[in-house]
């Protein structure tokens, strides 16, 4: 039995911190409607906690963190209340030259615990990774990396996770991955990590309402759900 045969349907978690719900701002959801309707098919599968991170890429998108923080003021306030919803806003950091010098800025849009996620291009590592790592738990940040499956110029350095590790660094994996999606370079990784008890948050990523569809058509066999379950529980 091969180790990504589906068989079983995955259940998600009553949380999601990576997410691109908050309309209009980045590549995720364009319109409030579809916006609305993905958080309400996330309700109806048991999240009852979401954590909204557009993207903040100062090289592609030009908002700042107040201007996202006005965006989610107002957006909340469309959720209805009685699909019992709690709603809370952080960001998406790419990691550009020079982003390790804002590692103590008040401003920065980080988790309700100071953790803080960040991402690197799918095409190259940042050169600053490290010392981006390094900053930010210096400045008593919890740095989070974003899908590091999906960098797959690193499944040929897989004992760089340890290190990133070593330094206060947590994983987060997309749900998709899991489906081989990304390549046998991207399995690569997310077994490592998998087998290695490196994840800490498995997330949606969530950017179109037929996004959450393929999601919530994933089935997985026996051995992987387990795997899977494991990294649920621990959040």
């Amino acid at each position: 039995m091969g180790l990504f045969s589906h068989k079983e349907a995955i259940r998600l978690p009553s949380r999601d911190i990576h997410n691109h719900l908050l309309p209009g701002v980045d590549d995720g959801f364009r319109h409030k409607g579809s916006s609305l309707e993905a958080i309400r098919r996330l309700a109806d599968n048991g999240c009852r906690e979401l954590v909204l991170t557009p993207h903040k890429n100062p090289e592609i998108y030009n908002t700042d963190e107040a201007f996202l923080r006005e965006r989610f003021a107002a957006f909340v306030q469309e959720v209805p209340a009685e699909w019992g919803v709690k709603m809370a806003l952080a960001a998406e950091y790419m990691i550009v030259p020079g982003f390790e010098a804002r590692a103590a800025d008040p401003e920065l849009l980080t988790y309700e615990d100071g953790s803080i996620l960040i991402e690197m291009s799918y095409y190259y590592r940042s050169e600053n990774l490290e010392r981006t790592v390094f900053e930010l738990a210096l400045a008593g940040r919890k740095p989070i990396l974003a899908h590091p499956e999906r960098y797959i110029y690193m499944a040929e350095t897989l004992h760089d996770f340890n290190r990133l590790a070593d330094q206060g660094c947590r994983f987060q994996m997309n749900w998709m991955s899991l489906t081989g999606t990304y390549g046998e370079g991207s399995l690569r990784i997310l077994r490592y990590l998998l087998e290695n008890d490196m994840y800490s948050f498995i997330c949606t990523d969530l950017h179109t309402v037929q996004q959450l569809g393929s999601i919530l058509s994933i089935r997985l066999d026996r051995k992987l759900l387990r795997a899977v379950d494991k990294v649920l529980s621990t959040y």
